[in-house]
């Protein structure tokens, strides 16, 4: 039997403790045992220090009215060893696992670079929320992706939900491969306003003059009309980039469903008499 004693031989009791087989308990059921050494002294341990029975660490606060607990789960079936890191960290830093039980400080932050010159194939990510925090996020990399230098988006299929796009298929893209090929409408968006009837269309295409004439840059011989002259009469059907000037041909399709409807109407005047 280890014996605590205040010097009296033969005495295992000291005030209100006693020792039997190095263990320390109190005479009295429900008392703590306190350790407190004076001014700035500490309690040491110099080997392992383990809390059993309790099954928690208890760190209380410096008013003694609260306290943080650690505590080990009831249905543990082995050790479980965590080892702190060696610094503080940084803030705004989280404390992460290895999965083999060390701990490391992390910034988990994601960091915001603008790319308008890089030449990498980026995968833009998906989330179903467009708010709050994400959990996670995922990519369509056969479907979806987007080079920053070109500026190019590149898509398998784009569904425009809404709307009346001239029909609803508006292209059939037959760039190169890995680009939409077409895009269809499915509902009623406007991609157009002030939309007015033309008028006068039969008076306006008979004021434009057909005419051929020999290409400079090919020498080649071509019919067509002078942009110069239709910008007088239709402005929207001539296109400029930079010190030249041509004609949108599709565009003056309008012009001529226009004038043969003006043609049918005054051929029915006429039949009708």
């Amino acid at each position: 039997m280890r014996r605590i004693s205040t010097g009296v031989q033969g005495r295992s009791v000291l005030g209100k403790y006693f020792s039997i087989d190095n263990v320390l308990s109190t005479l009295e059921t429900n008392t703590d045992i306190r350790l407190e050494p004076s001014g700035s002294g500490k309690v040491v341990a110099d080997a392992d220090l383990r809390v059993s029975s309790g099954n928690s660490l208890e760190i209380v606060s410096g008013g003694s009215s609260n306290s943080v607990n650690l505590v080990a789960p009831s249905g543990m079936s082995s050790d479980l060893t965590l080892t702190l890191p060696e610094n503080s960290g940084s803030a705004g830093d989280a404390l992460t696992i290895d999965g083999s039980g060390n701990l490391s400080f992390t910034d988990l932050t994601i960091e915001v670079a603008n790319q308008i010159a890089d030449t990498t194939t980026y995968f833009p990510l998906l989330s179903t929320s467009n708010s709050g925090a994400i959990s996670n996020v995922t990519t369509s990399s056969s479907k979806l992706s987007f080079q920053p230098s070109s500026g190019t988006l590149s898509v398998d299929n784009v569904n425009i939900d809404g709307g009346s796009i001239d029909g609803t298929v508006i292209g059939a893209n037959t760039a190169a491969a890995g680009t939409f090929t077409e895009i269809t409408e499915t509902s009623s968006i406007i991609l157009k306003t002030n939309i007015e009837p033309i008028s006068d269309a039969l008076d306006k295409i008979t004021e434009l003059a057909g005419v051929s004439y020999t290409r400079l840059s090919t020498g080649k011989r071509e019919s067509g009309l002078i942009a110069e002259e239709v910008e007088k009469i239709a402005p929207e059907l001539v296109m400029e980039t930079g010190e030249y000037k041509s004609i949108s041909y599709s565009r003056l399709t309008a012009y001529l469903i226009e004038a043969v409807k003006d043609l049918k109407s005054e051929l029915v005047k006429i039949q009708n008499g």
